[in-house]
């Protein structure tokens, strides 16, 4: 027996912006197959598969993937790998490419935040908040590492220039370090904000309660009612 999932209203308008741009992405995946434009298809099919991955994750862990996370993450996706290479606007706003790598620090910083605080809270660990800050940090740039070394790979196997050199860095080690140095301080500022809610009392009942919804709900701790 399958048992009944219910929405909220904001959820439900979640999973169907989710699904809608997830439905586009699926469209131009089929008219690259059908038109033989291979390089379409190729950065559709990484979109679409990055978009369901927290989903699959989720459903085969003890996580949970909340429709806001969720939908922020093929918002993300789909601004880095289909407007970003397909609707080229990288070249077309020159800030594309430093507004989303900064978005990824937060969101990668904050998640990173709150699922460690939830492994050592769950674990009993009393681990110090600034210790707990820095692996975040230390997860959102490596994570921004992975990514790349995923572009530097495309780019010499595929030919494609996801890693971008102006006319005085035809290498492009400036856009890669540039890229790692927006991420880090998008991840420090999400981190801090966690931070801070965390070392106050009602703040730590926030941010367990945040926390708490990336598990399956038989896993999830009590969180008092008060929590702001």
């Amino acid at each position: 027996m399958t048992a009944h999932v219910s929405f909220s209203r904001l959820e439900q308008v979640q999973l169907v912006v989710g699904r809608t741009i997830q439905a586009v992405l699926l469209g131009e995946f089929i008219a690259g197959l059908l038109t033989a434009n291979w390089w379409l298809a190729f950065v559709t099919a990484q979109a679409i598969v990055a978009s369901v991955l927290p989903a699959i994750l989720a459903r085969n862990t003890r996580l949970n993937a909340p429709a806001g996370f969720q939908l922020t993450v093929i918002l993300f996706i789909f601004a880095t790998i289909f407007l970003g290479e397909v609707h080229q606007y990288y070249e077309r706003f020159w800030w594309w490419d430093m507004m989303l790598h900064a978005s990824s620090g937060l969101i990668l910083g904050w998640v990173a935040f709150l699922f460690l605080f939830t492994l050592f809270d769950y674990q009993r660990v009393n681990m110090p908040p600034i210790l707990l800050s820095c692996f975040a940090v230390a997860f959102a740039m490596a994570t921004g590492t992975l990514w790349e070394i995923f572009e530097f790979i495309v780019d010499k196997t595929m030919g494609m220039e996801m890693q971008r050199g102006g006319l005085s860095d035809a290498s492009g080690l400036e856009d890669t370090m540039s890229d790692h140095i927006v991420n880090a301080l998008g991840a420090s500022i999400a981190v801090a904000i966690a931070y801070w809610r965390v070392t106050r009392q009602r703040g730590r009942h926030w941010v367990k309660a945040a926390a708490s919804e990336f598990l399956d709900e038989q896993y999830r701790p009590s969180v008092p009612k008060d929590a702001d």
